[in-house]
Parts: C-alpha cells; structure tokens; sequence
C-alpha cells in the first residue's frame, strides 16, 4: 500500500495551513502553466504542449471529474470536492489544447495527410492515451490521485525538451510553461510531505528532484535558443 486514503485526508485536515498553502500555489501554477500554452500556441501558430503529453493530462483530470460520486458520496470530504471544481475548468482548457495540436499540428507533423485524417489520428491517439491511463489507474494504489498529479505534470517536461530539440526555436513555448512545471511539482512535494510516510520516501523525493531540475533545464534551454519571427528562418512546416 502506498497510503491510506481516509488516513491521508485526516492528515489533510490536521494540517491544512501548510497544506492549503502549497496546493494554492500549485493550483496558481497549473492555471498559469495552461493560459499561456494557449496564448503562445495562437501567437506562434503552432502548438504549444505535445499531443502525448496534453492528452494525458485531459484525460487524468476528466477521469477526476468523471468519479463524482467518490467524491461527495464516498469521501465526501472539502479537498476531493475542491478539486472536483478545480479540475472541471482545467479539463476543458485541456482539451482546447488538444484542439490546438488538431488545428496547427497538421502542417508540422503530418502534411502529406489530409486535415481529416489528421484530425482521426489525433482523436484516436486520445482514445489511446485514455485506454493507457485507465490501465495505470488501475494498476496504481492510489485512490485520491495524490501520486498521479504531480507525475502527470511531469510528462510536461520530457516530451516539452522534444519540442524545442525539434524545432530548435522559441516556437510555441515560453520559460513561463517550464517554470510553471518546475514549481507544480516542487508544490506537490511541499503539500504532500505532510500527508503521508509515503511522500517522504527517498523514491518519491527523488522523482521531485528529478523533475524539478530536468523542468529548470527546460528553462535554461528555451532562453538559449532563437525567438521564433513568422517569415524568419522558415522551415517546412510554417504556413
């Protein structure tokens, strides 16, 4: 067992300060973290999360809001309900995003396809993802999704590097969104410190570290590469 799910929500309780504290600043972050993808993905015309990435995080936060009665009828407690709410709004800012890589993700990923085609192929990766996602909810002992969320702000980072590996320019992407990561995460540990023995764990420590310091190397990355002007150094994908 990783933790006890009513013993984590006591716990929650005796120490909601600190608790309320980091979890505003990780609600904060994300809200942040997701307008911004937005807004550089329509200033830059090109998306701004990677499909594998943005479709997980739809998907876990819908799986959330879809398990309603867990929690105002078996939990019933203010933290689950609080980020029923939370999540609601996040989901469809998600799912925007994924409309994104449908809309601009075309031309740079698969232009000898038609935008129909294109558009199946996305959906059906979500479909994917979401058949992926229920596999690991299900293998995972982890009831409130306290160790999902900040893995799942996690898959922001690798495939973020890809991005800009990639494409080898600012487009699409800000130091905001690494930054946003970086601090979502580090939010996490500091709130979940004071919920269970598990959280303290050297594996679970290390992930943040991990993560932490890989999202911090996203930033160093975006600073050093070229913005990115529509008309400037135009590659194949540009329209």
């Amino acid at each position: 067992m990783t933790y006890d799910p009513h013993a984590a929500l006591a716990a929650i309780d005796d120490n909601v300060v600190p608790v309320v504290g980091f979890f505003s600043i990780v609600a904060v972050a994300t809200f942040v973290y997701l307008v911004t993808s937005f807004r550089v993905a329509v200033r830059d015309r090109a998306y701004a999360c990677a499909l594998p990435a943005v479709g997980w995080f739809a998907v876990h936060d819908l799986g959330f809001v879809l398990q309603y009665d867990d929690w105002f009828h078996t939990y019933d407690h203010w933290w689950v309900k609080a980020w029923w709410f939370a999540l609601i709004a996040t989901s469809i800012i998600e799912f925007a995003l994924v409309g994104l890589v449908v809309r601009y993700g075309h031309a740079e990923l698969a232009p000898h396809l038609s935008r129909r085609t294109f558009a199946l192929g996305v959906m059906g990766a979500v479909i994917g993802i979401t058949a992926l996602w229920i596999l690991v909810k299900r293998s995972v002992d982890d009831e409130l999704y306290l160790i999902s969320f900040p893995i799942t702000a996690f898959w922001a980072v690798p495939f973020g590097t890809a991005l800009l590996v990639r494409r080898r320019t600012q487009r699409g992407q800000s130091v905001v969104q690494p930054g946003c990561v970086a601090i979502i995460v580090a939010g996490f540990q500091g709130a979940l410190w004071y919920v269970d023995d598990f959280f303290r764990t050297w594996e679970f420590v290390g992930f943040t570290i991990a993560a932490v310091a890989w999202s911090l190397g996203n930033v160093w990355l975006v600073r050093t590469l070229p913005a990115w002007r529509p008309g400037e150094g135009r590659s194949a994908y540009d329209w």
